[in-house]
């Protein structure tokens, strides 16, 4: 059996502390999904604050094949981790994995596990604003590609950072699948894509999310941020580069990456 709370305590010191290990040790390292989730659980339960939001992974069939796995995944989000574009950073840079472009929800109200199993139009109803974003992608074990789907769920669910571009006036109006997004490094794009990447429609993403948690006994509150998963990405940008999510008539969310 896995030693959760161990393994929660390492990779938050790790996360604190901008510093990479090779791997968990053997008793602290998920064997499987169930151990990895516990892990996350302890997260939360040992970080301090409580979840300011959640993540959605893997929204698409090349990310879960590459992770080895055969639905999304999920995670928390902290507030000292969320912030408005333009982002810097300016520190911890060898735990930076990539960055994707997001569609972010703020929600107005709950959806809470005994109104489970929910849609995407139930979903939608709960939302307050719609933001261009993107999540700087984090890890702090070094052999996590090896672990697929459970070393990223275990650390962190992958998170860095997230930032957000200003809230989109109307966005309920929109197909949101239908929206385009251009990842670009330095003004040159180099990945583009739209909204149905995201598990065909970043609510679905939402509304997966939200039937996940409820099977883990959690539920999303009034006032979360929840980020459904990458439109673009995962994508590299070097260190001294700037990243832009270009959501055309959605806005433009950006992200400085000095390093050190």
């Amino acid at each position: 059996m896995v030693d959760s709370a161990k393994a929660a305590k390492l990779l938050i010191a790790a996360r604190r502390e901008g510093q990479k290990m090779d791997a968990l040790p053997a008793d602290a390292e998920p064997a499987n999904l169930g151990d990895a989730y516990a892990i996350q659980d302890a997260i939360i339960e040992q970080f301090g604050l409580p979840p300011a939001g959640w993540k959605v992974a893997l929204t698409n069939d090349e990310a879960m094949q590459r992770a080895g796995a055969n639905e999304p995944a999920a995670g928390p989000l902290f507030a000292p981790h969320i912030g408005s574009g333009p982002g810097v950073i300016d520190r911890h840079a060898d735990c930076v994995a990539g960055f994707e472009c997001e569609f972010a929800f703020r929600l107005a109200s709950g959806l809470p596990a005994s109104g489970a199993p929910y849609e995407a139009a139930d979903v939608k109803d709960a939302i307050e604003s719609m933001h261009p974003a993107i999540e700087v992608v984090g890890a702090r074990i070094a052999n996590r590609p090896a672990l697929g789907v459970r070393g990223t769920v275990a650390d962190h669910a992958g998170n860095f950072s997230v930032v957000l571009g200003n809230p989109v006036p109307d966005w309920a109006a929109l197909d949101l699948a239908q929206c385009a997004v251009r990842h670009c490094v330095d003004g040159n794009e180099i990945a583009a894509s739209s909204g149905a990447n995201v598990l065909g429609n970043p609510l679905n993403a939402l509304a997966w999310l939200a039937n996940h948690l409820a099977g883990r006994g959690r539920e999303l509150e009034a006032g979360h941020l929840i980020i459904t998963g990458a439109a673009t990405g995962p994508l590299p940008g070097p260190q001294g580069s700037t990243i832009t999510g270009d959501f055309g008539a959605l806005g433009v969310v950006e992200v400085r990456f000095e390093g050190e």
